[in-house]
């Protein structure tokens, strides 16, 4: 007797795939490396559009680091008004967990000047940090940057 088994009973199903990777053109020899907060900030500022909207809406960034600090991606995660942005802390942690990324740095441009944190940025700040430590990724600074100033959470002992 030939009986099908369970499986071969049920009706073929079709799901929806995830295809996964991270693609670089940029050699690690040319790749920028973050020693200090203003090294984050002249990287933005080679960034066409974060320089062209600084003093006009909201950017947030994110930016993957290797063990060396070597840059691996930046990755935009929103725009926003001139007051605010979203952020969705799901495409920060994809971006880091796609890059296998050992430290993550976030950035962000207040376009009125002002360089304090709101209230609004130190908790997204550590709602980013305490993902982040799930995954052993050290969220090694949270940069608001302006026109001409920035202000480092990390060398204000605020991380």
């Amino acid at each position: 007797m030939n009986n099908p088994t369970i499986y071969e009973q049920l009706p073929a199903v079709k799901a929806p795939e995830i295809e996964i990777y991270y693609k670089t053109s940029v050699f690690k020899s040319e790749r920028p490396r973050i020693s200090q907060p203003d090294d984050i900030y002249n990287l933005m500022f080679t960034i066409g559009e974060m320089s062209r909207n600084m003093e006009y809406k909201e950017l947030f960034y994110s930016l993957y680091l290797n063990n060396a600090n070597d840059i691996l991606a930046v990755h935009k995660i929103s725009e926003g008004t001139t007051k605010s942005t979203l952020v969705d802390l799901k495409f920060i942690m994809q971006g880091a967990i796609m890059t296998n990324a050992a430290a993550l740095v976030i950035c962000h441009n207040h376009p009125g000047g002002n360089t304090q944190p709101s209230a609004a940025d130190r908790r997204v700040t550590q709602k980013i940090q305490q993902a982040a430590q799930l995954f052993d990724i050290n969220l090694l600074d949270s940069v608001i940057i302006t026109a001409d100033n920035y202000f480092s959470m990390r060398a204000e002992g605020m991380l």
